[in-house]
């Protein structure tokens, strides 16, 4: 037997499915948090802008480039104004706090998932770290967006709900995988 097979038959099937899924949706997650830390920080920057937000400056340049009319541009300005309004003093800077803290993990996932691939010794427990993190800050961005009121409930609530299901599959299938696999045959010997 070659070395190839050998080491690709010593690659547990679970822990392969697991990282392969981990590395999608670590670069899906990466961005999404990357992009909600982004907004985050667009917002703590012009929360002073609260009362005297400008009006909507829709160059047609950049009206044609973007694909979209001056009433979307202008509704545009509008929702980011309502969505300043909506917030809290505090929900800007605890979203932006757990934007980059999922950011971080999320990345930290994909290259957990490639170990898991790989099957290094240390990816399943690294794996639980990581998930164990990214479901706190699923529960964190919850309960932030809960108590920050009806609007911003509808902006944010769905997609961390999501969020956190999906990593507690994965942190089912990380547990889950690492179980001892028991024969049947054995089992049916003992009887």
């Amino acid at each position: 037997m070659s070395a190839t097979r050998r080491a690709a038959a010593s690659v547990p099937g679970w822990a392969s499915i697991l990282g392969a899924v981990a590395i999608v949706l670590g670069v899906f997650l990466t961005a999404a948090q990357a992009t909600g830390w982004l907004k985050q920080t667009v917002l703590i920057n012009n929360m002073h802008l609260v009362g005297a937000m400008p009006i909507a400056d829709c160059p047609a340049a950049e009206l044609d480039e973007e694909g979209i009319s001056v009433a979307e541009c202008e509704y545009l300005v509008e929702h980011v104004h309502g969505q300043m309004l909506a917030s809290p003093d505090w929900f800007p800077g605890a979203m932006r706090t757990f934007s980059m803290i999922g950011t971080i993990l999320a990345f930290v996932s994909v290259i957990v998932g490639g170990a898991l691939v790989n099957y290094t010794p240390w990816a399943p427990g690294a794996a639980i770290a990581v998930l164990v993190g990214l479901v706190l800050v699923d529960i964190l961005q919850f309960a932030a967006a809960a108590l920050a009121g009806p609007i911003l409930r509808d902006v944010y609530l769905g997609g961390s709900f999501l969020w956190f299901l999906l990593h507690l599959m994965l942190l089912a299938g990380v547990f889950v995988g690492r179980q001892p696999v028991q024969n049947v045959s054995d089992e049916q010997g003992h009887q």
